[in-house]
Parts: C-alpha cells; structure tokens; sequence
C-alpha cells in the first residue's frame, strides 16, 4: 500500500506544518499528530499537481485572544469532538468512569 503525501497547514494562524506521509487521506475530524502536538483535520484542499494540502487545527490554541475567527475554530473542534467516545470494557461510559478514550 503506498502512502499519500499530505502538507498540513495550521488554519489558525496559517503556517505551514511539516509533510506527513499518511495511509490514507484523512477526513475532517481526524487527529493527526505533528511534531508532538495533536491537531485535527478541519478542511481539505487538494491543489492541481497532486499535492495534498489539508487545514488542521490544533487542540491546544496558545494566545487565542488573537485567533481570527474563534468561531470557525469551534466549529472545527466540535467535529472533532463528535468523534470522541469514552469506553469501559467495550461499552460506552459516563467520562469519570471509564477506562479508554477512543477517536474514531
């Protein structure tokens, strides 16, 4: 199976992130970890040569008095967040009483 290139930029304050070879194309919502920080896939634009450029976010925003538009960045967690379940022995729990937190 080959990998897929992917050029990860931060869509909040707009700097590129290092290439990432990937199994697949991930989808928004999807965690990707970059240089020891977690982000999620929060748009996907595919340019004319084949490059894979993909806007993430990241879960930890540093001075977010100076984010553009909050509103966008919420909007990309929830997604995120939608994905998030919180196991006990394969079920789903309450999140103070559970033994795994899973992303899908």
């Amino acid at each position: 199976m080959s990998k897929v290139k992917i050029r990860p930029f931060n869509v909040i304050d707009h700097t590129d992130l290092p290439e990432i070879k990937l199994d697949r194309i991930p989808v928004d919502g999807d965690p990707l970890e970059i240089d020891r920080e977690m982000y999620y896939v929060c748009e996907t634009n595919f340019l004319e040569n084949d490059d894979k450029k993909i806007g993430v976010i990241p879960l930890v925003v540093k001075n977010p008095s100076k984010v553009a538009n909050i509103e966008s960045y919420i909007n990309c967690l929830s997604i995120a967040h939608r994905r998030v379940q919180f196991r006990k022995e394969k079920n789903i729990c309450d999140f103070n009483d559970c033994d795994e937190m899973v992303i899908s």
